[in-house]
């Protein structure tokens, strides 16, 4: 199948029904501030919310290709560079964490990339190649390091969107409820108020991809031992 490519001249390709704002467009690149809450919840919770207040939600299946370099610098860094698959489309981004939020980096990238053992810096979007530099990430011997896949759902809440994950990853799964906003006072007041309704334990996670290398830690511990 032909991978679409993002188009630059639209935003809403970038930010899908997400309330991150657009902080410039530029050429192939689009930077962006996510602001958004998370809570890992159990399965039982999982399926409630799936089958009630997400009952009529799309199903959005989605696989994250996560990169770092030989010396796993970026996840050192504690940010996160990876390819978003959605099916048809395609994208590459690095998320900086700021002091509220985080700052992402869009950029396009040729499909061949995921097929390809290592991943040169000229293959990179400028403003990402760019980002990496300034982290002092060496850029040579990037390359793709796992996958976690995500059946995902979204709804309106409350001026914001609220955001349902089923994600599997090194044989294994977790269950997530995210909360995207504009405003990070409101936003947060408006989340732990649904939580706090729904019975649900506050439980802040790790980012998906501190989860993913936490496993990927884990499981070559195990094997070690």
């Amino acid at each position: 199948m032909t991978k679409k490519r993002f188009n630059i001249e639209n935003p809403s390709d970038f930010t899908s029904n997400r309330l991150s704002a657009i902080i410039s467009v530029g050429g192939d690149n689009v930077e962006e501030l996510e602001i958004e809450f998370k809570n890992l919840i159990d399965y039982p919770v999982y399926d409630r919310l799936r089958n009630t207040y997400f009952k009529e939600a799309a199903v959005i299946t989605q696989t994250n290709f996560y990169i770092d370099n030989a010396h796993e610098e970026i996840a050192a860094a504690r940010i996160a560079l990876r390819i978003r698959d959605t099916g048809d489309s395609l994208m590459m981004t690095l998320k900086i964490p700021q002091e509220i939020g985080n700052m992402e980096y869009h950029g396009e990238i040729h499909p061949a990339i995921l097929d390809e053992e290592h991943i040169d810096e000229n293959q990179l979007p400028e403003n990402i190649r760019q980002q990496l530099e300034s982290h002092g990430i060496a850029l040579d011997s990037l390359s793709i390091v796992g996958a976690l896949s995500t059946e995902r759902r979204e709804i309106p809440y409350d001026g914001g969107l609220l955001v349902l994950d089923a994600s599997h990853y090194l044989d294994t799964e977790d269950f997530e409820l995210e909360y995207e906003v504009s405003d990070y006072e409101s936003g947060l007041e408006k989340f732990e108020t649904f939580l706090s309704q729904q019975g649900i334990q506050s439980k802040k996670p790790l980012n998906k991809i501190q989860r993913f290398y936490a496993r990927h830690k884990a499981l070559t511990s195990k094997s070690l031992s």
